[in-house]
């Protein structure tokens, strides 16, 4: 097993245990406690349901680039070429996903009764990879690709963050450290609502790509290791497609907020997690 693959699952394994332990140990089973929508005071002031065109062609993926940030699972750079397809501009929000529940009678995230994170214009979370591709079903959309997602964030110019190649805590949800969480961004210990960072913004226009919340994605890895290392941590994963999360969020910092940084997400921890969301992408 080459080094590479070998600093693949040691991050993949490190980042679970820490992930897993920390927010499992904090959820509760308030599913039957409902979103409470105050929609005089927070009509929206963004159209939350649109979405942004991005274009075929190449984008590079990955960075060759050695930093103290950097992780073995961003080491593999290399150039692929994307159909054009849309992804929404922001992240689902309470109030989109509050309609699917009522219409459908899906069952209701972890978390939907916390006053930290229920209000309708934050980003919906506590829902795993199940729940976030039955929603996207039902708006007539599906959760984007991988590469999909990395090109959104990062366009062609091969940025390490959606607003350029530095990070800057002041543009987008993260954990500040200490006692300085909140002081920089303007949250601590809770998401903001969508579209709050705008100087934050992809080349493409897309909010929180960095930050807030976690982003379910799919997709297909053709790498023998670590199609092994995903099968053992989740049985469910079949036929080479694994889960992936993206952009990192409000309990992460610069290292795991970059546009290259992805983990695998076993499916048993996703619906404790309350740093996990999601947004949709469509085929034109």
């Amino acid at each position: 097993m080459s080094l590479v693959k070998i600093m693949k699952i040691y991050c993949y394994l490190l980042f679970l245990v820490v992930l897993c332990s920390g927010l499992i140990a904090c959820s509760g089973d308030n599913s039957e406690l409902p979103l409470q929508l105050d929609t005089e005071e927070n009509s929206a002031v963004i159209n939350v349901d649109e979405m942004v065109l991005i274009p075929a062609g190449e984008v590079t993926l990955g960075t060759n680039e050695k930093t103290g940030l950097t992780f073995g699972n961003e080491a593999d750079q290399h150039v692929v070429f994307v159909e054009a397809f849309y992804i929404d501009k922001y992240e689902v929000t309470n109030e989109q996903y509050a309609k699917f529940l009522s219409e459908t009678g899906h069952r209701k995230p972890k978390f939907w009764d916390n006053p930290t994170l229920n209000a309708p214009d934050q980003p919906v979370v506590g829902v795993n990879w199940e729940d976030a591709e039955t929603y996207a079903e039902w708006v007539g959309k599906r959760l984007p690709t991988d590469i999909e997602w990395e090109k959104a964030a990062r366009s062609t110019d091969k940025r390490l963050y959606p607003w350029g190649a530095n990070y800057n805590a002041s543009l987008g949800n993260f954990d500040d450290g200490g006692q300085m969480n909140g002081k920089l961004d303007g949250y601590a210990m809770e998401t903001a609502p969508v579209g709050s960072f705008a100087e934050g913004v992809s080349p493409y226009g897309l909010h929180d790509m960095a930050g807030n919340v976690w982003e379910w994605v799919i997709s297909t890895i053709d790498d023998d290791a670590i199609d092994a290392y995903t099968a053992k941590i989740n049985s469910e994963l079949t036929n080479g497609i694994i889960y992936t999360i993206r952009g990192g969020s409000w309990t992460n910092g610069p290292a795991d907020t970059r546009t290259t940084v992805f983990y695998i997400y076993p499916a048993q921890c996703s619906d404790h997690s309350s740093s996990v969301g999601f947004r949709c992408a469509k085929t034109p």
